[in-house]
C-alpha cells in the first residue's frame, strides 16, 4: 500500500547561462530551495516527490540565441546520468525523495544533436526514468525522436512505450513532458494508457500563462485521464548584461503560477507568484486507483471506443526524419505543413493578406 504523501512543485529563478559549467549556480540555488521546502512541508506529510520547472537548470539560451545544434551540444548539453543529475541525486538521497526535472542532453547515437529530456531520480540518487520530448515549438532547436524516427524505431521499437514511457515506482506510476508537448492531449492519453497515475508538466512562458493556458491544459489533462498533475513553472529569468553591468532579472518572463491538480481536475494547490516559490499538495495513489476501478463518471478511459479514431492520424502531418533546423528553417517547414492542411481541408485559407 502507498501511504499518502506530499508532492512539491518547485518554482525557481534561473540564470540564463551560456556554458555548461555555469549551470552549477542554478543547481546550488535549487538545492537550497529543496532543503527549505522539505523542512517545512514534511511537518505535515513526508515529501516524496519534488518537481522542477523546464529550464530551471540550464535556462533557455539555445532558443533565445537560435544556437545551432552542434554548438549547443558542445557548449551546454548534459549527459543523463551526469554531474548535474549527481548534484540532484545527492539531494534525493539526503531527503529520501524522488526528484523529477528536465535537461537538454547529448545522445551517444546522434553526434552533434541534443534532446529535451525529462528524467526522474530515485531516493537512492540514481536516474530511473527518461522521456525525450516528442513535440517542440519551431523556436526550439532540440532534436526529437520523431526527427530521427527511422533510426529511433530501429533501436527502440515503435510501440507506445517507446515514445511515451512511464516510471513504475514505489510512490505511483509517473510520466510527463515539458513545454509545448503539454498542448497535445494525445501525449497524456498515451502516458495514461501506459499506466501513468502522476503527470508532470513544466513550463510555459508569458503571455500564455496569464491567459490561463497553462492552468487550463494541466487541469484538463488531469481530468481527461483521471490522473494527478504536478505542474511547476520556472521563476525569474536572470540574464547577464555586458561586462561590468548588472544582471537583468525578468520576474514575469516564465509566468509562474505553478500548480498541483487532482485526478478529478480540481485545484489542490496553486500560486500566483512569478519568482521563487513552491506549492505542495497531498497525493493519495490508493484513492486514485480505487476511483479508477469504481467511478462511472469523470473516469473516461473505460469508455474509449478506439475503432472510431483509428483513421484520425492515418496521414502524416509534420514530416519525420528532419535534419537539425534553426528558426528560419523550421518556419519554412511549418508553412509547408499549413499549406498541406489547407489542401486536405482541415484549414480554410483566410482572405486576410499577410
Amino acid at each position: 500500500m502507498i501511504a499518502p504523501y506530499t508532492a512539491v512543485a518547485l518554482q525557481t529563478s534561473v540564470h540564463n547561462v551560456r556554458y555548461r559549467s555555469e549551470v552549477e549556480k542554478n543547481l546550488t540555488h535549487i538545492g537550497n530551495m529543496i532543503d527549505l521546502v522539505v523542512h517545512i512541508c514534511s511537518l505535515e506529510l513526508p515529501v516524496r516527490l519534488i518537481t522542477l520547472g523546464e529550464g530551471a537548470i540550464q535556462g533557455f539560451i539555445d532558443e533565445i540565441l537560435d544556437l545551432g545544434q552542434a554548438e549547443y551540444t558542445e557548449d551546454m548539453a548534459a549527459e543523463v546520468p551526469g554531474w548535474e543529475t549527481e548534484m540532484l541525486g545527492e539531494k534525493a538521497r539526503q531527503h529520501g525523495c524522488f526528484i523529477l526535472a528536465q535537461l537538454k542532453t547529448k545522445h551517444p547515437n546522434f553526434e552533434g544533436r541534443f534532446f529535451n529530456t525529462v528524467f526522474l531520480i530515485a531516493p537512492d540518487g540514481k536516474v530511473v526514468y527518461e522521456h525525450l520530448k516528442n513535440i517542440v515549438l519551431f523556436t526550439e532547436t532540440s532534436t526529437t525522436p520523431h526527427d530521427v524516427y527511422d533510426a529511433w524505431v530501429a533501436d527502440h521499437g515503435d510501440g507506445l512505450e517507446t515514445f511515451f514511457p512511464v516510471a513504475r515506482t514505489e510512490i505511483g506510476n509517473i510520466a510527463g513532458s515539458v513545454g509545448v508537448e503539454g498542448a497535445f492531449p494525445e501525449a497524456w492519453r498515451a502516458f495514461a494508457m501506459n499506466g501513468a497515475e502522476i503527470f508532470y508538466h513544466a513550463s510555459l512562458p508569458e503571455p500564455w500563462v496569464s491567459r490561463e493556458m497553462f492552468q487550463v491544459q494541466n487541469r484538463a489533462r488531469a481530468l481527461d485521464n483521471t490522473a494527478y498533475m504536478v505542474a511547476p513553472n520556472t521563476g525569474s529569468l536572470i540574464v547577464s548584461g555586458p561586462p561590468g553591468t548588472a544582471d537583468t532579472s525578468i520576474g514575469g518572463a516564465l509566468g509562474g503560477r505553478s500548480g498541483i491538480y487532482g485526478y478529478r481536475g480540481e485545484v489542490l494547490a496553486e500560486s500566483t507568484v512569478v519568482d521563487d516559490c513552491y506549492v505542495a499538495a497531498q497525493l493519495d495513489i490508493e484513492s486514485l486507483r480505487h476511483y479508477r476501478e469504481n467511478s462511472r463518471f469523470q473516469n473516461w478511459l473505460p469508455y474509449l471506443k478506439t475503432e472510431l479514431f483509428k483513421d484520425l492520424y492515418a496521414n502524416p502531418i509534420w514530416p519525420k526524419n528532419q535534419p537539425p533546423l534553426q528558426h528560419a528553417e523550421k518556419q519554412t517547414v511549418h508553412d509547408g505543413v499549413v499549406d498541406s492542411l489547407v489542401t486536405r481541408g482541415a484549414f480554410t485559407r483566410s482572405k486576410i493578406k499577410p
